[in-house]
């Protein structure tokens, strides 16, 4: 199956690459990249475009070989530019203790830091104080996380190892932990951009701005490169007047979709996700193609909707319009994502959902990874080259998308 963007982008890359990458740099130097993102992709033919950026990702453990020394030498760039004196990083990770894969990223994570010259230790927000958990990941090896000392201002681990730099692989859904308030060491990402601030709302109204900027630059349509989305204010899924707004919200979605879908022929149904504007793991996510259907919703759904990760309470939503993919790993729908380090893609995977069709959220129950098969190497066992795979074009939305993080205001 052919795809027409990929095809265009691949293009401006091959005939103007030397202007995306000038244009690029002067945005990186103009708001500097956070340490790390990922980037989920929706990639229809006709279309590509973000429908999640994270801040603090997982799934380094699914970079191939070859995206793995590239990510090890853009940490090392990172360091040198960034933080020259640091030679001592700690993880903090979330308190996924029970989940193997979640496990695996972390050792590879810290795999990856290591061989940048970093001396690289785990804490853990929860363990008992005198407890170092020995954890075994998805592939049996074993990582250490240590009870986190707060001395003063400054965080250490028991076992005497002060960092020079601290990475939060904790999305802080539910708040800044107080171990982790005043700190001198520097903390990347910012604290702020946990989920108990950041929002999805902010982030895309930034991306639109740069998609605006890079589609007049290089004649082409903004709207083959983002899902349009829309903000309401509080709503209350137990509330029908609350949701009101939401339904005038999906309708004009809805309507501009369908006149795009007019313009290029295209005889898909539109539809909307209804997502928590705040918060990840693909939690509080639902899809309607009405409004009749937000105002109808059975209780399941709307129960759905009330509470994400830690017990979060959902009163804030992003109405986001859907994109299907046309992406399939062993005939089961997938979606590109991309892992970038200073706002450099370095790597991708394949979240692929045997349970979902073309049109639904894929990050769901049953889901599973695969890996991108990078361009030198050969496919093989679990990496896969994806028909109309090219990374070049992901990693063009993708930095995009990535910029944006770094223009998010809180």
């Amino acid at each position: 199956m052919t795809s027409p963007i990929i095809d265009t982008l691949k293009n401006i890359y091959d005939t103007r690459g030397d202007e995306v990458e000038k244009w690029l740099a002067e945005l990186r130097a103009e708001s500097p990249p956070l340490f790390y993102n990922s980037v989920d992709l929706r990639h229809s033919g006709l279309r590509l475009a973000p429908v999640d950026t994270n801040v603090f990702p997982a799934g380094f453990n699914n970079l191939s070989p070859v995206a793995r020394e590239r990510t090890s030498n853009h940490i090392k760039h990172f360091f040198q530019e960034n933080y020259p004196q640091a030679k001592r990083v700690l993880i903090i990770p979330e308190n996924h203790t029970r989940n193997l894969f979640y496990l695996e990223n972390l050792y590879v994570l810290q795999s990856l830091l290591k061989n940048s010259g970093m001396q690289t230790e785990i804490g853990n927000l929860v363990a008992p104080v005198g407890e170092i958990l020995h954890l075994t990941s998805a592939s049996g090896v074993e990582i250490q996380q240590h009870p986190l000392v707060k001395t003063q201002n400054k965080l250490s681990l028991e076992n005497g190892f002060i960092p020079d730099i601290i990475i939060m692989n904790n999305d802080m859904t539910a708040g800044i932990p107080d171990i982790l308030q005043n700190i001198k060491q520097p903390i990347i990402p910012p604290l702020y951009m946990g989920w108990f601030k950041r929002r999805k709302s902010i982030h895309f109204a930034e991306y639109k701005k740069l998609i605006e900027d890079f589609s007049q630059k290089f004649a082409i349509d903004p709207w083959l490169l983002d899902a349009q989305s829309h903000k309401c204010g509080m709503v209350d899924f137990n509330d029908k007047n609350s949701l009101e707004c939401l339904a005038k919200s999906i309708d004009e979605i809805i309507k501009f979709s369908q006149k795009k879908h007019s313009e290029y022929g295209i005889s898909q149904e539109p539809y909307v996700y209804i997502k928590a504007d705040a918060g990840t793991y693909g939690m509080g996510i639902i899809t309607v193609k009405s409004s009749d259907e937000v105002m109808e919703l059975n209780k399941k759904k709307r129960n759905q909707m009330q509470v994400i990760k830690e017990g979060t309470k959902v009163n804030e939503v992003i109405l986001q319009e859907g994109i299907p993919t046309i992406d399939t790993i062993e005939n089961a729908p997938a979606e590109p994502i991309v892992l970038l380090i200073d706002g450099i893609p370095v790597g991708g995977m394949y979240r692929v959902n045997n349970f979902r069709d073309n049109l639904g959220n894929l990050n769901a129950t049953g889901m599973h990874f695969s890996g991108m098969c990078d361009e030198s190497e050969s496919e093989n066992g679990t990496w896969h080259k994806v028909n109309n795979c090219d990374f070049r074009a992901y990693g063009i939305i993708a930095s995009i998308a990535a910029l944006a993080t770094a223009r998010e205001k809180y």
